[in-house]
């Protein structure tokens, strides 16, 4: 089904836009995303719900197609320069089972540090991406943007590191005295790698948790960023 529109006011493009605040997004368990790539990849993994777009666009044909204006576009997009493309998107929330490499973020409160973690996990083949209660959500517009699609393709969900104490081997990225070199670690087939806050790193009650604590060798400078530290950590450990 395709339709035109033109105004900001129409009651399609209302209803998209509530969808930028996070209680509508929870309430409807929806939100918005943006660029081709990423509807590509939402539409391959069944979680496009309806589709926005300056020009027609080939989609399956249960999924409705609004031809906008680019008045209506630049409303619904988060970008400077729009691509083309925003759609609206479903949130999954089923129980993941079976899951055994796991990365668990630790109060990650960066929207483009969540991303990259994100899609930094789905390209190591990770099961699952766990964020605390504290992280930023998974569906904020600007993570969702900057997981270029991850987000439909790796289940993200928010939890807890206790549940999987004794069925995983914890692995906690950590500066303490107790952490071993990335290069002598040993892994088991079933763990959880754990990064930490930006600035205060993982708290005290994640480390507490900790069966292995590992650190990357560096040198010059006394941290990295956390989705640098991830990228590195998820190539050793996959």
């Amino acid at each position: 089904m395709i339709k035109a529109i033109t105004s900001k006011d129409n009651p399609r493009v209302k209803f998209a836009y509530s969808l930028k605040e996070s209680k509508n997004r929870k309430k409807e368990k929806l939100f918005l995303a943006e660029t081709f790539k990423s509807l590509e990849m939402a539409i391959a993994h069944q979680k496009v719900v309806e589709v926005f777009a300056l020009e027609y666009v080939e989609l399956p044909e249960d999924i409705p197609l609004n031809i906008v204006s680019e008045e209506v576009l630049k409303k619904l997009s988060s970008n400077v320069n729009p691509e083309g493309v925003v759609f609206i998107a479903k949130m999954d929330e089923e129980e993941v089972k079976g899951a055994n490499k796991i990365l668990y973020l630790d109060e990650i409160n960066d929207p483009g540090n969540l991303g990259t973690l994100i899609r930094t996990a789905l390209a190591f083949s990770y099961d699952l991406v766990i964020v605390s209660e504290n992280s930023v959500s998974p569906y904020n517009e600007k993570v969702v943007n900057s997981s270029k699609g991850a987000i439909f393709a790796i289940p993200v969900r928010k939890g807890k590191l206790s549940d999987y104490k004794g069925t995983h081997q914890i692995i906690v990225s950590a500066l303490s005295n107790r952490a071993k070199n990335l290069d002598e670690i040993k892994v088991i087939d079933k763990f959880v790698l754990v990064l930490g806050n930006e600035s205060r790193g993982v708290s005290s009650s994640t480390l507490r948790l900790a069966d292995l604590e590992v650190k990357i060798p560096i040198a010059n400078i006394d941290s990295l960023n956390v989705a640098v530290a991830g990228g590195i950590l998820m190539n050793k450990i996959h």
